[in-house]
């Protein structure tokens, strides 16, 4: 199967020290490998988000090379699943980052969507290959280690932060490229609504101690200071032969040493 159309979606995020709006650097490699993936593939490519189009940050994709971003108005409660399915019911790829930066940045949107759609989903992609009519992965996992897995179109792929994509911005293609606001879908995607939920900012709570019954105050704190005994065998009499004796005994008793 040929790729057609590859769709990207983008989120906005906010500078760490200065709170300024700019790009989220995850869905920033996934536009990066979408636009090359596309123009390799001679496809069509739709860059969507769905918020605000006044959001300065969008210049920033801008400026990576899209041509033109689509934005879906939505409400700051609304549920943007049933927005964006409505969107995507014929791309062939889906490409999005992880996780967005800020809001509800729990990294289940490309889940949800792909549960939406009924398709299937790979989660931290580093690389793209189509090989036949399916597309090849290289996943990410800790300590190193990776795989390769081979998903049948149409996907979902959620770039993982160290994908091996070189962000390229260029003022010409910022000042080139369009910010489309679609219309709003009517009566959809405001079935799940977060004023529904109840807020309020998390608290630790102090981890209750309870005394033991029936001891003194000292025997209270011995017992809070001193630990019980994993068991062992404290070697004070004999000489440093046998005393390494027990050692190598103890070696053996617990295959720690073969000899």
């Amino acid at each position: 199967m040929s790729i057609k159309r590859i769709a990207v979606l983008v989120s906005t995020g906010r500078h760490p020290t200065s709170g300024v709006p700019r790009h989220c650097r995850n869905d920033s490699l996934a536009l990066t490998i979408g636009i090359d993936l596309s123009q390799c593939k001679a496809a069509k490519l739709d860059v969507l988000h769905a918020g605000n189009a006044n959001n300065p940050a969008l210049m920033d994709y801008l400026a990576l090379g899209a041509d033109q971003i689509n934005v879906i108005p939505t409400e700051p409660d609304s549920d943007i699943v049933e927005s964006l399915a409505e969107r995507l019911g014929d791309a062939d790829l889906i490409l999005t980052g992880s996780r967005a930066e800020n809001g509800q940045d729990s990294g289940l949107l490309p889940y949800l969507l792909a549960e939406k759609l009924d398709i299937p989903i790979i989660a931290n992609a580093l690389e793209l290959k189509q090989v036949g009519d399916r597309l090849e992965v290289l996943q990410f996992f800790p300590k190193g280690k990776r795989r390769r897995v081979a998903v049948t179109l149409p996907a979902i792929i959620a770039i993982h932060p160290l994908a091996a994509a070189e962000l390229r911005f260029a003022y010409v293609c910022q000042q080139q490229g369009k910010i489309h606001s679609l219309s709003a879908p009517v009566g959809r995607g405001q079935a799940t609504s977060i004023m529904q939920w109840q807020i309020q900012p998390a608290t630790r709570k102090p981890n209750k101690l309870k005394a033991r019954e029936n001891l003194t105050g000292h025997e209270r704190l011995l017992a809070a200071i001193t630990s019980e005994s994993k068991g062992g065998t404290v070697v004070n009499d004999g000489n440093s032969v046998e005393k390494a004796q027990v050692i190598l005994s103890y070696l053996r008793e617990h295959q720690l040493i073969t000899f």
